[in-house]
């Protein structure tokens, strides 16, 4: 007596289909990107503001010899300076992204 086993395999239905918007129309496009770099601008002036609150906080607190403000701080600046980075960096990290799981 032979045991056969059956895969049963589905064809992947969005196989071979790319993302493009440019179906809504040039208004659509035009309209989205300029809220998306509105949006990406606004965080990098508040990723630079809490950068700058948190490197003063830092100042304050080493002048008063409090440690643990300091590390607070310290800590805020390091958030706020990576934040500022990948915003910095955003187009080539979502690039990167794309071309690695887009294949």
């Amino acid at each position: 007596m032979s045991l056969t086993t059956r895969v049963l395999a589905i064809d992947n239905p969005i196989d071979g289909i790319i993302p493009d918007f440019a179906i809504f129309g040039a208004e659509f496009t035009a309209l989205w990107q300029k809220l998306l770099a509105g949006l990406w601008g606004l965080a990098i002036v508040a990723a630079v503001v809490f950068l700058i609150v948190n490197v003063a906080s830092m100042a304050t607190a080493s002048a008063g010899n409090n440690p643990m403000e300091y590390k607070t701080s310290r800590t805020g600046a390091l958030v706020s300076g990576i934040a500022l980075g990948i915003l910095a960096a955003l187009a080539v990290v979502v690039g990167a992204i794309l071309a690695v799981f887009g294949n």
